[in-house]
């Protein structure tokens, strides 16, 4: 007899597979350039003159806060996501990168 319990829950720790492109798919790039686009429109039309590290550093910011934004909605919709055939191929449903780990990933960056 074996004191070994095979049928326990295993509850060490599982390191991800993710990559860096799986951290970037999270951000919704094709998304994100359009909000990035749009506020740099923004910025060109409007009257005044900008400091360029201002300018920059908005867009940047923008940019981040866009990327945040599509990491909390991969995160908060994966149940669903695994369900389509459109989105079932994202990392979070795939299994690449836990929810948790993706939930870090947006509060991070928002």
């Amino acid at each position: 007899m074996s004191i070994v319990d095979h049928h326990a829950i295993d509850l060490s720790p599982r390191i991800s597979e993710a990559g860096v492109a799986d951290y970037i798919a999270l951000l919704k790039p094709r998304v994100m350039s359009l909000v990035v686009f749009t506020a740099l429109v923004g910025l060109v039309i409007a009257p005044g003159h900008f400091h360029p590290v201002l300018a920059i550093t908005s867009i940047l910011c923008i940019a981040v806060g866009g990327g945040a934004a599509g990491a909390l909605n991969m995160w908060y919709e994966h149940d669903i996501d695994a369900l389509m055939s459109r989105t079932a191929n994202r990392p979070i449903p795939r299994g690449r990168i836990l929810p948790g780990e993706a939930l870090a990933f947006g509060l991070t960056l928002a």
